[in-house]
């Protein structure tokens, strides 16, 4: 039913084409560090990635420069609370659910389907509101229906069967030891400037976030 909503605000997206690129090619980088910070790999060419809420195809073409195989599904293809995924079990070697969970009343569903097409110790990389610190806005976006917490998604995650799981904060291109600093949700909060802020303030004064970030592998 939301599907004329989300391909309003395609059409009326606030930046660019070409500034979608550069932003999902900082997406992609974030989500090696991360591979690399928690499980000493990387991605590496020909592996298969399947982004699941893919919007305008922006990080699909990205993956795509850096020599991933990679199919995206959007929500005008698939109904993720009920629908199959169209691959073969353990096809995909990283599923990304970027700003997708919370907009599923149920993720059962989801979860099953890509537990079925992760290869084993594969990665499943989820972002999505943090409730506690955008409890004020979170209904502003009227396809939001589902809140998490630091808490509620780890749960989630290990009740699905996913195992070594980490809940960050979504820092982008920040380094690694950020991830594991003790407060570093306070931290992400303290950043004075969002990660798009205006060129002119400096890099370390950028990248506030009130998101969560998790990875874990099946």
């Amino acid at each position: 039913m939301y599907h004329n909503y989300f391909e309003g605000l395609k059409k009326t997206e606030k930046y660019s084409p070409e500034k979608q690129i550069y932003l999902k090619r900082r997406v992609l980088n974030t989500i090696n560090n991360l591979i690399k910070a928690f499980f000493n790999d990387g991605l590496r060419k020909n592996q298969f990635l399947l982004d699941l809420g893919s919007s305008d195809g922006s990080l699909v073409k990205v993956a795509e420069e850096f020599g991933l195989k990679v199919k995206g599904l959007d929500v005008n293809e698939i109904n993720l609370e009920t629908d199959k995924i169209n691959l073969q079990n353990e096809s995909c070697d990283v599923v990304t659910a970027i700003s997708l969970i919370e907009h599923l009343n149920n993720p059962e569903n989801l979860l099953t389907e890509v537990k079925r097409v992760l290869k084993k110790n594969a990665y499943l990389i989820i972002v999505t509101p943090n409730w506690t610190s955008n409890m004020k806005t979170f209904y502003d976006d009227p396809t939001h229906v589902h809140p998490y917490t630091i808490n509620s998604l780890r749960f989630l995650l290990e009740y699905n069967g996913f195992r070594k799981i980490e809940v960050l904060p979504w820092l982008v291109n920040k380094p690694q030891w950020m991830w594991k600093f003790p407060f570093k949700f306070l931290l992400a909060k303290i950043i004075p400037f969002r990660g798009d802020a205006h060129n002119s303030i400096p890099k370390f004064l950028k990248g506030r976030s009130n998101t969560l970030l998790s990875i874990c592998i099946k």
